[in-house]
Parts: structure tokens; sequence; C-alpha cells
């Protein structure tokens, strides 16, 4: 089957079954040939695979898709300066193309510099087994610290419990006439308490997910490393956006900071791995 024929699969709907004549949904019309979950994915994938096109731009861009600015959120896109040089600069700097409010300040990189530190970086991560092996180390650490967050979680909902229960009995007092200051001033106690018990519960979760994650088998990861490690000095420029996209690395800048996060994923386990 060729390139386009694939393509013209993914993108009409017609092939999952459903089929729109004149605004109306007509059910069952063609034969499904695609489950609507595994077109919808697909739909994601094409949107982040054009953002990330080196295809029909004069300059390349090893880094296009992959950096986000830690000030304001947005990513970074590459441009050429008056000298010729190419250039990573915050969307966020462009006021009236984005509608943000204020324009944001954060620093454009050299995209030569920076690609080189980037790669360099990640060469030197995949190249350094005890690096990776202690990083699978600080997550076995991780897994065993289930039962405590466990416990952590159910102290957690237990008093949110409570300030619900705190605040139903404040409706009835306010119903019965108690004084209206001391039901106000009572409510924002009980808000404030919700306030830090829920953001609390949101860091928790977060640390439950990251340990019941934690169980990585050694070999496992080390034949994954072996095998993205393996010719990756010669990579040409789309090898390395093949790394690049397969490691889902992000480089996050702030200032002269830099920061890069990366997922090795072995059969549906993932050790995330930050570099500074």
């Amino acid at each position: 089957m060729s390139r386009s024929s694939v393509q013209s699969i993914l993108t009409n709907p017609a092939y999952t079954g459903r089929m729109v004549y004149s605004g109306i949904e007509i059910p069952g019309a063609t034969p499904a040939i695609l489950s609507r979950e595994l077109f919808d994915a697909a739909q994601k994938q094409l949107k982040v695979n054009a953002v990330r096109s080196s295809r029909h731009v004069k300059h390349q861009y090893l880094l296009r898709g992959h950096i986000r600015c830690r000030r304001c959120g947005r990513t970074y896109d590459g441009s050429v300066v008056n000298n010729g040089g190419r250039r990573y600069r915050c969307l966020g700097r462009r006021t009236l193309w984005t509608g943000a409010p204020e324009r944001c300040h954060n620093k454009g990189w050299s995209a030569d510099l920076l690609e080189s530190l980037v790669w360099s970086e990640l060469e030197r991560y995949l190249g350094d087994r005890n690096l990776i092996i202690g990083q699978l180390e600080a997550h076995r650490n991780d897994a065993s610290q289930v039962g405590i967050l466990d416990g952590q979680l159910a102290d957690i909902e237990l008093h949110l419990k409570t300030v619900d229960r705190e605040q139903r009995q404040l409706l009835q007092w306010a119903l019965k006439g108690f004084p209206e200051d001391q039901v106000e001033t009572e409510n924002k106690r009980l808000n404030k308490a919700r306030e830090t018990l829920v953001a609390q519960k949101t860091e928790t979760e977060a640390q439950l997910r990251v340990s019941r994650e934690a169980v990585l088998s050694v070999p496992k990861l080390e034949a994954v490393v072996e095998h993205l490690r393996k010719g990756i000095a010669n990579l040409d420029f789309e090898g390395r956006r093949q790394v690049l996209d397969a490691l889902s690395v992000t480089v996050w800048l702030d200032g002269s900071s830099i920061g890069v996060t990366g997922t090795i994923d072995v059969e549906n386990d993932s050790i995330v791995h930050t570099l500074s």
C-alpha cells in the first residue's frame, strides 16, 4: 500500500464506519476498517508529526517541536536572524501572534549551540551505564514508598470528608440564623483547609503513580539503552530526530538554564530522567 493510501485511510472518518451526508450522520453506511480509538489516536499523532516535520523548510532545526519555555509555557520556534544564523525564540515574544497580554522575555538561543549542547548531553547519558542504573535504583526506592503514600492519601481523604461534614453543618447554622459574620469566617477557614488538602492530595497521587511504575528490570533496561546507543554518534539529521521523538525529549529553557527531560520506554514501563 502506498504512503498516500495510508494517509487517506488515517484521515478519513468513513473508514471507521461513520458517514456524514449534508450534515446528517448515516450509521453503518460503510464497513468499519479502523476502530474509533485507533482513528482518534492517529489524528493526534498526525498533528504532532505536522508540528515536528522538517519538510518544506529552508533551514533544518533539530529541536523543532521539542523546546518549551519555563516562563510562559509556550514552545520555541526556529528562525533566521539578520546575519543568516539560526536561532530558537519563544513564541511568547510575539504578543500580536499569540494574543498574550504581555510579551515573554525569555532568552533566545543560537540553534547551533543549543543543538550541540542537548545532543552531547544525550550521548553522554546513553553512554553512561552507571548513570542509568543509578536512576533505576532511585525508581526502585520510590517503589518502597507505596505503602506510606497510600496511608497518607487515606488520611487526606478522611480530612476532606471531615471538611465536607463541617460545611454541611455550617449550612444548617446559617439556616438557623447564626450570626452572618461568624458563618462567613468559619466558611473561609473551611475553604482554605479544603484548598490545602486538595493540593496535598494531587501531589500525593502524583508520587503514588511514580512509585507504582517504578518496578523495572535491569536487563530489559540495559537492552533498550544498548539498542539506542548503537550508532547514535553517526546518525544523520532525520535519524537524530527519530531518537528525540522516541525518547519524548523536551528541552526546557529559562534564561541561561537548560533542562532536558526524556522517557525510556521498556515494554509498557518507563523511566523518566532529567538532565541539566
